[in-house]
């Protein structure tokens, strides 16, 4: 075992287990080791890594000094002592803890020689910008990686760490806009017909919600009321709120379900709570045997937004469903066509006029 080394366990998808491996708590990342099934493999998988001693003689040095960006970062990710993660990271998930510091190392590479004195001087915004136009061929690896830098940089401006965040607003390369991809009645036959119950009842409960994938596992008894679904979105760290009205059909599908005191609404096959990258690889497993391309299962929440529209359903409402922080063009854009706007605007038209 290298000296000093700070070892972070991760759990992937399909069962796989690993190690990230930094040369010191809050520094450069010198290995990541991964395994197929079981910590037995990944302790060989480690054991082959000898690469890991040459790159962590070469990380390892005096902490960088606070003067430039790469100090900052060391400074942003080490916790105080006793504790595995600052306080200002201490709420987020293991796996976007693990996607900052991803992210984070490539800034080191690039810009962590950069005096923190330079980023209140004139031209230091299109530094950053330009340096973030590296990447644009892959627009949202570029901006995942300017998001970062920009975390980092607003937490030392709020901590006096610096003077100056010349990217407190950036303008972003990537923008998704799927509106135009649903899933339409024969899709979702064509996606349920023959799958495994548990599934079909995860994919219906999507539809008649429009949770995102990670919410609509954490879907639990407690959370459905008389007439709604009441759910702290895990987004906003349970800042907002989704509000679901029980329709008829979803109260058909929860009574089918049945009720239980405690626990989560949906469970997989093994009678276990589904958690999300199980549903992504069931989702990828039955779209791969039924040959359908093109459509992805958070694709079921902008679905979900779609037929609430066209039932009528006022902006403002669908906002609460979907957990918005509030009405944006953008926002609703992304999910829902102009047309279905439309339909919804002449259901509520004929609604007043009957």
């Amino acid at each position: 075992m290298l000296p000093g080394v700070h070892r972070v366990k991760i759990t992937l998808a399909g069962g796989r287990v690993g190690e990230y491996w930094y040369a010191w708590r809050g520094g450069p990342r010198i290995l990541k080791a991964v395994a197929k099934t079981t910590a037995a493999l990944l302790r060989e998988v480690e054991a082959q890594a000898a690469e890991a001693a040459i790159a962590y003689k070469a990380a390892v040095k005096p902490a960088p000094s606070g003067a430039f960006l790469d100090g900052l970062i060391t400074k942003f990710l080490s916790p105080p002592e006793g504790h595995e993660l600052p306080a200002h990271l201490a709420k987020l998930s293991p796996r976007t803890v693990g996607d900052l510091r991803t992210a984070l190392d490539v800034v080191r590479t690039d810009l962590g020689e950069l005096e923190l004195a330079a980023l209140a001087a004139d031209g230091a915004r299109k530094v950053l910008l330009d340096w973030r136009g590296r990447y644009a061929s892959t627009p949202k690896t570029a901006d995942t990686r300017m998001e970062a830098l920009a975390k980092v940089l607003k937490w030392a401006k709020d901590n006096d760490e610096i003077r100056s965040n010349p990217i407190e607003e950036w303008p972003r390369l990537y923008h998704a806009n799927r509106a135009e991809v649903v899933w339409t009645k024969a899709d979702l036959i064509k996606l349920l017909r023959g799958s495994p119950a548990p599934f079909r009842t995860a994919v219906l409960l999507a539809i008649f919600t429009g949770f995102r994938g990670s919410d609509l596992v954490r879907v639990a008894w407690q959370h459905v009321g008389k007439d709604a679904i009441a759910l702290p979105t895990g987004k906003s760290r349970g800042k907002r709120v989704a509000i679901v009205p029980i329709t008829p059909k979803l109260r058909a599908l929860l009574d089918a379900i049945g009720r239980k005191d405690v626990g989560t609404v949906l469970t997989s096959s093994t009678g276990e709570p589904w958690t999300h990258s199980g549903l992504q690889t069931a989702m990828q497993r039955e779209k791969r045997e039924r040959k359908i391309k093109g459509l992805r299962f958070h694709d079921l929440r902008g679905t979900a937004a779609t037929n609430f529209i066209r039932a009528g359903l006022p902006i403002p409402d669908v906002a609460t469903i979907m957990g918005w922080d509030k009405v944006k063009t953008e926002t609703l854009a992304s999910y829902v066509t102009a047309e279905a706007v439309a339909e919804g605007m002449l259901e509520r038209l004929r609604k007043n006029r009957r």
